[in-house]
């Protein structure tokens, strides 16, 4: 099943870049490459490291958040373990394995956490994503994305309320020291923790925002404004459709179809998202890849 959901999702993706290519000029593609601008590409380039500190540290703070303290190695290695693992797994959701990576812990326990952070970074997406979208759409249909905002920032703040009902419910098949690790992150859904992780994640989404942003200035120049009404949408829309292969083809042809209509060329919209994919996912992938070969998570 996993070997022909892997086929699938490759196939997904060459049928996202096919449809593409009939849509925009290939030799523009290259053409833009050609004239790219080296100081918005290497501006682009130096957010990796912010971004990537940030990742590391807003998982190094869930992980405190239960009293789960790995030294920095073991911490680093399991994000970018994630990355590599979750490589070809739609939305990523082989980051659940980062669990493999931290010594004397329960890797389900550990899973949980990883769901709480990957939450956290989606409920952002889908937050900032929503307001964007409401910019693009008339009234009063503007109005529905705003409340959809104020429902799931709801959701959060009372999300650990719902821990004793579903522990309640899961023993009553089991005393399995499982359940109690499989619920491990609502231990890290107080309040203070829950505000923490907010703030970690909107910092995170405004350095990743900005990288692609400025990978697109590397290309052509856009307004500051339509950036806001179009780019938190195609992450919205990359995250609702985890169909492809590292979920490359879904957020380009989300950008491409967004940009467009402002007078952007989609040929350097498709250049500056493939670039900007390969060193925000796929360079951290293949880090996390050679740490793995030398360093592999069973040793742990």
């Amino acid at each position: 099943m996993k070997r022909h959901s892997g086929i699938t999702r490759i196939a997904v993706t060459v049928i996202l870049f096919t449809i593409l290519f009939r849509s925009i000029d290939f030799l523009q593609v290259v053409e833009s490459f050609r004239n790219a601008r080296p100081v918005f590409f290497f501006a682009s380039l130096a957010f990796v490291v912010p971004n990537l500190i940030l990742q590391i540290l807003k998982w190094r703070y869930i992980l405190h958040s239960v009293d789960v303290r790995p030294g920095w190695t073991q911490i680093i290695h399991s994000v970018f373990g994630g990355f590599f693992i979750g490589a070809a797994s739609p939305g990523r959701t082989g980051e659940l394995a980062r669990g493999l990576y931290i010594k004397n812990e329960s890797v389900i326990k550990i899973g949980s956490l990883t769901i709480v952070d990957k939450g956290f970074n989606q409920s952002i997406t889908v937050i900032v994503g929503l307001i964007s979208l409401s910019l693009l759409i008339p009234f009063p249909w503007k109005l529905a994305p705003i409340f959809a905002d104020c429902l799931v920032l709801m959701f959060l703040f009372r999300l650990h309320q719902l821990e004793p009902a579903i522990k309640s419910f899961l023993h009553k098949f089991t005393e399995s020291a499982h359940v109690d690790n499989s619920l491990a992150a609502f231990d890290a859904l107080k309040r203070g923790t829950v505000l923490g992780m907010l703030l970690y994640s909107v910092v995170f989404y405004s350095v990743y925002v900005l990288q692609y942003y400025l990978m697109i200035l590397a290309f052509v120049p856009v307004p500051p404004e339509i950036m806001v009404r179009t780019l938190p949408v195609v992450y919205l829309i990359n995250l609702t459709l985890p169909l492809s292969f590292g979920d490359f083809g879904v957020k380009e042809t989300a950008a491409v179809n967004l940009l467009v209509p402002f007078g952007i060329t989609g040929e350097a919209v498709f250049g500056a998202t493939v670039l900007n994919g390969v060193i925000t996912f796929l360079v951290p992938s293949l880090v996390g890849g050679i740490m793995t070969a030398f360093r592999r998570p069973e040793s742990d």
